[in-house]
């Protein structure tokens, strides 16, 4: 049986690696948008110059930043107040999931990029799981 205890583990490790992810965004800008072209998210060749490129490293850096704020604060409410069984913290960790993902899944969907709404939900599923499960346990 896995105990709530695993269950806080899986997505404090989760939580680490997209900080992690948001670092490499906001430091490497030059390899986030290598991985954001290989990904199919890159300029379009018809713009795809050296100054589009450079000015696409603002809003990476602005992605990871925004990204690396939100998932530190996600990994302090787990290993503080979500941990001790305060009754706000699984709710507000879950809308929160669940309002990035409903934003930017449908954002990518209206604006006709399926390829970034098909990369959120590796991300989605990560915290979901251990936050369903973690419900299931109080």
């Amino acid at each position: 049986m896995t105990t709530r205890k695993t269950w806080l583990a899986w997505l404090q490790v989760v939580l680490v690696l997209l900080f992690l992810y948001s670092l490499v965004l906001v430091f490497a800008g030059g390899v986030a948008r290598s991985m954001f072209s290989a990904f199919g998210f890159g300029p379009s060749d018809a713009i795809n110059t050296d100054e589009v490129r450079d000015y696409l490293e603002l809003p990476f850096m602005v992605l990871g930043a925004v990204m690396a704020g939100w998932t530190f604060m996600m990994l302090q409410i787990v290993r503080g107040p979500l941990r001790d069984g305060a009754a706000w913290a699984l709710p507000a960790l879950t809308r929160s999931l669940v309002l990035w993902f409903v934003l930017d899944t449908g954002m990518s969907l209206v604006l006709g990029f399926p390829a970034h709404a098909l990369f959120n939900i590796p991300f989605a599923i990560a915290l979901a799981i251990p936050l369903a499960r973690l419900r299931s346990t109080t």
